[in-house]
């Protein structure tokens, strides 16, 4: 696994740059005084797009890359390779995640367990993500406040949105290439 992560460094720094990126951006546009719901959402959701326009492109270079590499015959086909890489760079994401559902769920004062720090880990994990994830904050600020399972969906966009660039840029496709097709 240390191998892998050492071979694809280069790939999964850029993806952990670009959230970061992404996450100043959504916190720039939307500002840390925004408190109309509707101003909110939609800078959450330009934050949003801007990152997965990040996420799309630096993996379809890198199938791009990879696709050099397969037609040369020094590397062979790893079509899941998008999927292992997004994995390895969302682990803050999936850790945070972690941390606030077990927060609400054993740190809750009015559940059944209540647990003191189960509910500072929680708390903690959903500051840290307002920090980490502020891309995605004026979506789940105003329809999922409460709600840990929040934390965890958000993973999902960058995971298929880098799985499915890589496979299309190892295949030489692009996703709106049909708008570049050049008359014969």
């Amino acid at each position: 696994m240390l191998n892998y992560i050492k071979e694809n460094s280069k790939i999964i720094t850029k993806l952990l740059l670009n959230q970061t990126g992404a996450t100043i951006l959504g916190f720039t546009i939307s500002g840390f005084g925004v408190t109309r719901d509707s101003i909110f959402v939609f800078t959450s959701l330009f934050a949003t797009a801007f990152y997965i326009s990040l996420i799309y492109s630096a993996m379809w270079e890198e199938g791009g890359k990879e696709r050099i590499r397969i037609d040369g015959g020094r590397a062979e086909m790893k079509p899941l390779r998008g999927l292992w890489v997004s994995l390895i760079a969302n682990i803050p994401n999936m850790i945070l995640a972690l941390g606030a559902v077990i927060g609400s769920i054993f740190g809750s004062t009015d559940g059944a367990f209540g647990w003191q720090w189960a509910g500072t880990l929680g708390g903690l994990c959903k500051t840290i993500a307002v920090f980490w994830e502020g891309m995605y904050m004026g979506l789940i600020r105003t329809y999922s406040p409460f709600n840990p399972i929040a934390y965890v969906l958000v993973i999902f966009p960058a995971i298929i949105v880098s799985t499915g660039a890589y496979y299309l840029g190892v295949n030489n496709k692009k996703l709106l290439g049909f708008l570049n097709k050049k008359k014969k």
